[in-house]
């Protein structure tokens, strides 16, 4: 499947504990048409989504894709999905060795006028970004955020990843 659909495969990614006992999944089902700002916002069969179970089995929330010209903001989405938080992209990203910024995708409270917090892919320096596939992230949020939006915001790192990230020739 990786070699056929690349970063727009289906997934299926497990956090494990200190004793390696399954405690979180992400997972994505294959989309064919997936990623396209312009058919995300009229067709769910268009648009990149993620579902998060912490534990397993038990749903604690959605990551979606909306539709936009040029950004392609997702929705962070409780277990009834319901809207909680937004993130938007920047308009252009810009990875590589010889980019030496990070790529910040904003976390908005559902109006969109507050940042509260942000995902980034962070530059790892020249030698990493060369000559690995290696990539580092990180997270900010506020303390008080619930610990489901918490685990949902680590499904939508993931979602980044293989969305803008992913499938990078080095």
């Amino acid at each position: 499947m990786r070699h056929c659909c690349g970063a727009q495969r289906g997934f299926e990614i497990f956090i494990l504990d200190n004793e390696n006992q399954k405690v979180m999944k992400v997972s994505r089902d294959l989309k064919v048409c997936a990623g396209s700002p312009w058919f995300a916002g009229c067709c769910d069969c268009c648009a990149h989504e993620v579902t998060v179970e912490a534990p397993i089995g038990t749903v604690v929330g959605y990551v979606k894709q909306k539709g936009a010209f040029g950004k392609s903001p997702y929705e962070i989405m409780d277990e009834n999905q319901e809207p909680v938080l937004k993130i938007k992209g920047p308009r252009f990203i810009f990875d590589g060795a010889l980019c030496p910024c990070d790529s910040e995708f904003k976390l908005l409270t559902l109006d969109g006028t507050n940042q509260v917090g942000s995902l980034s892919k962070v530059y790892s320096g020249f030698a990493k970004e060369m000559f690995t596939v290696a990539d580092n992230f990180s997270i900010k949020f506020p303390a008080d955020l619930s610990v489901k939006t918490k685990a949902t915001l680590i499904g939508a790192l993931f979602l980044i990843d293989f969305t803008y990230f992913e499938g990078k020739k080095k």
